[in-house]
């Protein structure tokens, strides 16, 4: 990703310019309204101690909104309605009952430009863009990863080569989907055999028949996915109604009460839980950066976990019973000081510290490629002792690894950011990863995509210039381009390599250009490419004609921005990076439990924001 070439001490600048302003509360404190569903579900009343819970270690006013009874969405929306009318809050954080019943209201927020952060319950994109609202980011548990966790249980507990079989939900719904799926797609990686897969379309009495017709046909099925619990239960009695407990084992989404009192008696295997409290203090957490005008992702994966017999009595809420917060003592190690992109990285875990009262001490190096003396600093830290968890940044992927497996082997918590190890590399280590964060290079190129879509005609030819082939940085920043251009009925009609390189770019783009009058735009998937780009329409006396947008936000980009030369150029945040970094950590240090990837945020910087 050519770091080296990236800077952003800009960024600190532009922070104010990258979110609308929103209308401030009364006093210096931010006011939050937080609507959720009924209090009568257990979900949402843990929901609603997490959103206490923020409001009380991070010293935010939040009012909370709900209603007694399931359903009530003409309440929900009334309550919505109220606030609006009453004035003096900061941003709003909704769960609507049904995926559209607070629109209206939502429209008005938007025009009154007050930030929205939407819940568990998600209004489609489709649906709030029609409606004219403006949803800052979008927060759930992944039922993928839901699959993924059940399907990693059943591989730990029978054979290889076992076949197992599926219970679905109703036919088309997201949620079945998706968690079929991530079972499906884990399972056959590891080497089990799905021998069926079945709507039992969320029903108890369907399941158990569904369950029993399935065991009855394939007598070597060890193992039942149920995409929730209810079917799950349907699948155990169907089991037990065989003969068949201890031969065949289930495993089921949702962790409702039943099902973990089947969990507990040994006849459910384990159930996925979500942590609508820690979907709360996300909501919030990301809602303070709104508020103070920084960016954040848009969609933001709230944790699950695998429930078992092992965990069950430890696997509920695990929010602290006191709010404050210790002054817990990370270590933060990055790469050089002479790279300005870390020297922003620090910033930000310089800010946070101060932010949340905690002790970080910065690891870094004066020079480029210092890995043995990184690795140094790291075994300093462990030889001291004293630290509850590590954020790393190694300058390559597994030069910090001998390190960090005996960080490992002593329970210290581990956070990677920006240069990732590759999970199996760090289990072949036995390092254990709490999350890693990154940026996100597919939405790189989409927000690249969206700002072309806005500034040419519809049907319009564009063109793409690659980075160097098989590179994951240009297949990703590339498909996040094409894909939303394509969407949005521009004509990509060609995509070629430039191999990163500005001479070769110039070139690349020249021939494109004569071969293709009718271009009207050029996406380059790093800022290198893109400035031999702008040379190549210069040349050819195109400018005004043709546009360019590019990746990294390197100063001389940004320059060109400025004058009016590039569209815009996609900008990282790594001091956001590093807040996100100390936000997860002090939830593992608490025992809490935190997604396996967090995105950190990308923003095109285009002329006005720029003030070019």
């Amino acid at each position: 990703m050519k770091r080296q070439h990236v800077v952003f001490l800009v960024v600190v600048l532009l922070l104010a310019l990258l979110v609308a302003p929103v209308t401030r509360a009364q006093d210096d404190t931010i006011r939050i309204g937080a609507l959720t569903k009924n209090e009568s579900n257990p979900f949402f009343l843990s929901m609603i101690e997490g959103y206490r819970f923020a409001a009380a270690r991070y010293g935010i006013e939040i009012v909370i909104g709900s209603t007694p009874t399931e359903d009530a969405a003409d309440e929900q929306l009334a309550i919505l309605e109220g606030w609006l009318n009453e004035g003096g809050f900061d941003g709003f954080i909704v769960t609507p009952f049904r995926a559209t019943s607070l629109n209206s209201a939502l429209a008005t927020a938007t025009a009154q430009g007050i930030p929205i952060i939407n819940l568990d319950e998600l209004i489609p994109a489709d649906a709030a863009a029609e409606a004219g609202i403006n949803i800052a980011a979008r927060i759930a548990s992944n039922n993928v990863r839901a699959g993924q966790v059940a399907g990693n249980l059943i591989l730990d507990t029978v054979e290889a080569g076992s076949e197992v079989a599926v219970l679905e939900g109703a036919p088309g719904t997201t949620s079945s989907i998706d968690r079929v799926t991530g079972f499906t797609t884990t399972a056959t990686a590891g080497g089990l055999n799905v021998v069926a897969s079945q709507t039992a379309n969320w029903d108890r009495a369907e399941a158990f028949t569904v369950a029993s017709n399935i065991l009855q046909g394939n007598p070597n099925v060890r193992a039942i996915f149920a995409a929730n619990d209810t079917m799950g239960l349907g699948a155990i009695e169907a089991v037990e109604a065989m003969g068949l407990s201890g031969q065949v084992v289930v495993a089921s989404v949702d962790a409702i009460p039943e099902a973990l009192d089947a969990v507990r008696a040994g006849r459910l295997l384990g159930t996925v839980a979500q942590y609508p409290d820690e979907m709360a203090v996300l909501a919030v957490e990301a809602m303070r950066k709104l508020v103070e005008g920084r960016p954040i992702a848009p969609e933001i994966e709230s944790p699950v976990v695998i429930i078992t017999a092992e965990n069950i009595d430890t696997a509920g809420s695990r929010l602290p019973a006191d709010p404050a917060l210790p002054a817990y003592r990370i270590g933060a190690l990055t790469k050089n000081e002479s790279n300005p992109f870390f020297l922003t990285m620090i910033e930000g875990y310089r800010a946070a510290a101060a932010a949340y009262g905690l002790d970080i001490v910065v690891g870094s190096t004066p020079t480029e490629d210092a890995a043995d003396e990184q690795l140094g600093i790291l075994e300093g830290w462990l030889n001291e002792g004293g630290y509850q968890g590590l954020a790393v940044t190694p300058f390559r992927a597994t030069n910090l690894n001998s390190a960090l497996a005996t960080a490992s082997a002593q329970n210290i918590p581990i956070v990677n950011l920006d240069e990732l190890i590759p999970l199996s590399e760090a289990e072949a280590a036995g390092i254990n990863i709490a999350t890693q964060i990154a940026s996100n290079n597919v939405r790189a190129g989409q927000v690249a995509a969206q700002l072309v879509l806005a500034t040419i005609e519809a049907g319009s030819e564009v063109a793409v210039l690659e980075g160097a082939p098989g590179t994951t940085s240009s297949i990703d920043r590339v498909t996040g381009f094409t894909v939303t251009a394509t969407a949005g009925g521009l004509n990509v009609v060609s995509s070629q390599t430039a191999n990163w390189d500005r001479a070769e770019a110039f070139t690349v783009a020249s021939n494109i250009l004569q071969g293709n009058p009718n271009v009207r735009a050029i996406f380059a998937a790093n800022d290198t490419m893109g400035l031999g780009a702008i040379e190549a329409i210069e040349a050819m006396g195109l400018s005004g004609q043709v546009v360019v947008v590019s990746v990294d936000a390197i100063p001389e980009a940004l320059d060109a921005v400025r004058e009016g030369r590039l569209l815009g150029t996609v900008a990282q945040y790594p001091d956001e990076m590093a807040w996100l970094a100390v936000e997860a950590l002090i939830k593992v240090i608490e025992g809490r439990p935190v997604a396996p990837f967090i995105e950190s945020p990308v923003v095109v910087l285009t002329r006005e924001m720029l003030g070019g």
